[in-house]
């Protein structure tokens, strides 16, 4: 089985594209890294140089293959209005071109990274009433990335329903590597303890980048037939206090659903589990050698 990863470009600690890749190949996979950068590193896939803004170009590089996995954006913050709206045009350009491809080629599945941002991250500014949150809560998305991210599940939701093909929504919490140096690094959690407000931000939740690629690898065997968008993130918080100190801190007034566990995640991973069989295998406990 022959598949494309867009956006597979990258070293090892940036991006998960090249996590990706590798998990594939491992599974005996024929894959092809689409992207406008050149990849770094030991090559373990074919690569298609392609700017996927262009639906000819994609067309062309998608074609002879049986899936894909489309990881390709701009994830970068808003730093103002126009780098915004740049932002919204070219993540939409890509899903869409991407999307419509894969469609006309074909193809039974296509596995894309949306991003915990369509649930109102930054959590600072969107107060939740409940947690942990659902995947089945209405998107409220609060940056052009987000709205992008949003709008991609809508537009694979209509594809799906036009053409059949199966979509499947990869809601990626905040990426974490294990390499000394990078800006994610889990050495660098500890300094987070201190502060229980450190992280409300994206409720204190994390991924390690060998489950993000363990969930594409399941996405893509899965039996899923229509367009569904899940959280992928790790089974535990990022922090050593327990869920209702970090709670009561960070969001007065706001509950815990009723049987939520000491440290058990704040985006709550249970469609992903049910859907594609998500089990986190790596926790900064077992990386740092940490219990609490």
């Amino acid at each position: 089985m022959k598949i494309a990863v867009t956006g597979g470009a990258g070293s090892w600690d940036r991006g998960i594209g090249p996590v990706v890749i590798a998990a594939l190949v491992a599974k005996g996979y024929e894959v092809t890294n689409l992207d406008r950068a050149v990849p770094g590193g030991i090559e373990r896939s074919g690569f298609i140089r392609v700017d996927l803004t262009d639906y000819g170009q994609t067309f062309a590089a998608l074609y002879g293959h049986d899936a894909v996995i489309q990881l390709a954006a701009n994830g970068e913050p808003d730093w103002d209005h126009v780098s915004g709206a740049a932002r919204f045009h070219t993540n939409s350009m890509i899903a869409y071109n991407v999307f419509q491809a894969a469609c006309f080629l074909g193809m039974k599945k296509v596995v894309w990274a949306s991003s915990e941002t369509v649930l109102g991250f930054p959590f600072d500014k969107v107060q939740p009433k409940i947690l942990p949150t659902s995947d089945d809560d209405p998107p409220i998305p609060t940056s052009s990335y987000g709205i992008s991210k949003a709008n991609t599940e809508d537009l694979a939701r209509h594809m799906n329903r036009r053409y059949g093909v199966a979509f499947l929504g990869l809601r990626f919490s905040n990426i974490f590597y294990d390499t000394p140096g990078h800006v994610t690094s889990y050495e660098r959690i500890p300094g987070f303890w201190a502060d229980p407000k450190s992280r409300m931000f994206d409720l204190w939740g994390y991924v390690d980048s060998r489950d993000t690629a363990d969930a594409c690898v399941q996405a893509l065997e899965s039996d899923v037939t229509g367009a569904e968008a899940m959280t992928i993130a790790a089974a535990d918080t990022i922090m050593r206090q327990p869920n209702a100190e970090l709670v009561a801190a960070a969001f007065p007034g706001c509950a815990l659903r009723p049987g939520t566990s000491e440290h058990e995640t704040l985006i709550s991973i249970d469609k992903a589990r049910k859907l594609i069989g998500y089990d986190p295998q790596w926790s900064w406990r077992r990386v740092l050698g940490r219990n609490g």
